[in-house]
Formats: structure tokens, sequence, C-alpha cells
């Protein structure tokens, strides 16, 4: 696991810096007034102390290595899910909120999950408007708006 951790403690790292430096050219404010990047900002210091935490854990450690993938992952899930979440993003802006909610939602509980049809309808019916009315209706979040939406 040493190789492991070291790697993805570096690239945490690396990740944090950068995280770092777009939040502060989005101007960071103070704390009793802050400003649209303080939150990312401390997000980012947040991952940079654990990444470095991943460091020195990983320097320490005498494990050997592990396979990355453990025996018997659902390998096709993982790539099927990460590629759902990319054609998510694709579609939301185009399609909306609900649209593209109920469809990626289908899809990962019938596909990735193995739920039946009735099952993964009702769920993804119950998580997409659920999720809507919690950020639009309680939380008065803008969310991008497809034909379903305009139509109400």
């Amino acid at each position: 696991m040493k190789k492991y951790d070291t790697f993805s403690g570096f690239f945490l790292l690396l990740l944090s810096i950068a995280i770092c430096i777009g939040s502060y050219r989005l101007n960071i404010g103070s704390p009793t007034s802050p400003g649209s990047g303080f939150f990312p900002f401390a997000t980012g210091l947040a991952l940079g102390v654990f990444s470095i935490l991943i460091l020195l854990e990983a320097r320490r450690s005498k494990k050997e290595d592990e396979r990355f993938w453990a025996q018997g992952a659902n390998k096709k899930g993982i790539f099927l899910t990460f590629s759902l979440i990319f054609l998510y993003a694709i579609l939301l802006e185009r399609l909306g909120f609900i649209v593209t909610s109920l469809i990626f939602f289908i899809l990962i509980s019938r596909f990735v999950f193995y739920l039946k049809w009735k099952t993964s309808i009702f769920f993804s019916l119950f998580a997409s408007f659920g999720t809507y009315f919690v950020f639009t209706i309680l939380l008065h979040a803008p969310l991008p708006q497809g034909l379903f939406e305009r139509i109400f």
C-alpha cells in the first residue's frame, strides 16, 4: 500500500494546491466577510492537510503493496458509474435537472445495483423530485431548467 498511498498523497497535495490557487483568484475575503473563494480555499487547505497525513503514514508504513482492485470488485459497475456521472454532467444543462436526474437514477439503480425496473423507477422518481423540492423550494437554489421545469 505504500506505493499507492504515496502516489495518491502527492496527487491530492497537487490538487489541493490547485484548488487554493484557484480560490485565491476568486477573492478569499476574511472569516467575518468571506468572499466567493473562501469556502473552496478552506476545502483546499483541509485537503492539503489530509494529503500530508497520507504521505506521512505511507512513509511510516511497512505494509506490502496490495492490488489496486480488491478481489471480487465490481469493475463493470465502477466503470458504468463513472461513465453515467460524466454523461449526467454533460446532459444536465441541456435536459434540465429533473429529466437528467430521472435518467441517471434509473440507469444507476437498474444496471449498477441490479434493482427491478419497478423499484428503479420508483426510486428515481422519489430521489429526483425529492432533491428538486429540497433545492428549489426549501433552499431556493436555482437548478438547470429543462422542458419539464419550464412547463410548471
